[in-house]
């Protein structure tokens, strides 16, 4: 009897240390988000945006999609996708730049992470384009830091935001 009760008691910690773990990640993730965010909003911390990432050599591309690629294949016949990196991406900021995110989802597994989001891209109060983006992450010494950020884009002036 005792043996039934000391491993019901084991399963039941396994249970509330994966929660736990689980929340935990959520949270760091979530302020990975934010530091991202205002980091783009603040523009005056390469360094701060820069530690967000595994490296310099992720992959950074955008998908065109919608009428936006159907116009983009008018006159660039053969483009499948825009591809950069994010240190190109801080450069040309200005000053008004924003990213907002909306219905955002975190997958954790074990130490690897999805994080999705649909996206207006803002400057000056105005949103330039939009889409679906993907993070993947892994944890790298306690850290989550980002190994690819991969986005469909969908130009304003050409088909307007639907959120």
């Amino acid at each position: 009897m005792n043996f039934k009760l000391l491993f019901f008691g084991f399963i039941l910690f396994s249970i509330s240390l994966n929660a736990q773990t689980k929340s935990d990640n959520n949270a760091e993730l979530n302020k990975l988000i934010e530091t991202f965010r205002i980091s783009i909003i603040e523009h005056n911390d390469f360094e701060k945006f820069s530690n967000l990432f595994l490296h310099d050599t992720i992959s950074w591309g955008a998908i065109p999609t919608g009428e936006t690629k159907k116009n983009l294949l008018k006159k660039r016949p053969g483009i499948a996708f825009l591809t950069s990196n994010y240190k190109s991406f801080f450069e040309g900021l200005e000053k008004g730049s924003e990213e907002k995110f909306y219905n955002v989802e975190i997958d954790v597994r074990d130490e690897f992470a999805t994080i999705s989001f649909d996206y207006s891209f803002i400057m000056n109060s105005k949103i330039l384009n939009w889409g679906t983006e993907y993070w993947s992450l892994i944890i790298v010494n306690n850290e989550w830091k980002i190994t690819s950020v991969t986005w469909s884009q969908n130009m304003q002036q050409i088909e307007a935001c639907p959120f």
